[in-house]
């Protein structure tokens, strides 16, 4: 079979995951040794692209796109930053988790024990659905992974089959203080949907903050008709703000890309005037980035 696009890029598509990296070629390493990612381009942040995503401090910083071996056009950005000792993962609010969809979980679970990750869950099932089989890692760049076998689709939802080993983002994970204010953003400024709500135990969250093993979180999703594109989880009262230096992308998962149809039809504020940038993941296409309810930066790519 051959390798292509596993759908086109629709409203609410996922287009990019950014991750900050005080050493991006250490991180590049991984995705390629570990998820068989490669190299998409390899670059500098131009003047513009910071502006546009109010960081004006990271003009020139190098960029580099990589994505899987399936050729999805779904990418994960590493964008070279300061390190911040100061940040820990899962325990501030923002972009918390970046959900890949894998061919065979047990194998990369081996596979990713002697490797560079920090595997902090191992392969589970969730207590909703015998169809996601996931496990959690934790990257160079402290950013958090949920690598996800998908074994058929839930009845509200479809769900991707992963085409290689370790194949492309399907959801984003984000950590808010409050759940339904998050999902109100998304469907109010985007027009995209909510999807189901859940109270159950979370693992991570609760080895996180070093809470009882039982203990439930609330989480809901938004999505656009079947496909889901954020898990939004509602985080302990303990949780932090993301610390972050001034003019400078957050740590660990610093940002998410997303298509949308029409840019004009958008109606959170914007931080700069939609720009063009011919290099991918825009391709010649207007881009703006906002800020979401709980704080996450949020870039948005007009599908046309």
């Amino acid at each position: 079979m051959t390798a292509q696009d596993c759908r086109t890029d629709g409203e609410g598509r996922i287009k990019c995951a950014t991750v900050s990296a005080a050493d991006v070629t250490a991180v590049v390493n991984s995705y390629k040794n570990y998820f068989d990612y490669k190299v998409i381009e390899d670059s500098f942040v131009q003047q513009d692209q910071a502006d546009s995503w109010g960081t004006p401090d990271m003009t020139g910083k190098r960029q580099v796109l990589m994505g899987p071996l399936s050729e999805a056009q779904v990418f994960i950005r590493i964008v070279e930053n300061d390190d911040m000792p100061d940040y820990k993962p899962l325990m501030s609010y923002g972009w918390n988790g970046i959900e890949i969809t894998v061919q065979d979980v047990e194998t990369l679970h081996e596979n990713l024990k002697e490797s560079p990750f920090d595997i902090i869950g191992v392969p589970t099932y969730l207590d909703f659905s015998d169809k996601i089989y996931p496990m959690q890692a934790v990257g160079v760049a402290r950013e958090v992974f949920y690598l996800n076998q998908v074994r058929g689709n839930l009845p509200d939802y479809d769900l991707p089959m992963a085409q290689t080993a370790v194949d492309h983002i399907f959801i984003m994970v984000l950590a808010t203080p409050n759940m339904k204010d998050a999902i109100k953003f998304y469907t109010e400024n985007f027009g995209w949907a909510q999807g189901n709500e859940y109270f159950v135990k979370y693992s991570v969250i609760n080895k996180a903050f070093d809470l009882p093993e039982e203990t439930p979180h609330y989480l809901s999703m938004s999505c656009v008709g079947r496909i889901v594109n954020n898990e939004i989880d509602q985080y302990p009262e303990t949780t932090i703000k993301r610390p972050c230096q001034t003019k400078k992308l957050a740590p660990g998962i610093a940002m998410t890309s997303f298509i949308v149809e029409d840019m004009d039809a958008v109606k959170a504020p914007l931080i700069t005037a939609p720009i063009r940038m011919d290099m991918p993941p825009y391709n010649g296409r207007r881009s703006a980035c906002c800020i979401g309810n709980a704080g996450e930066l949020i870039e948005l790519i007009e599908a046309r």
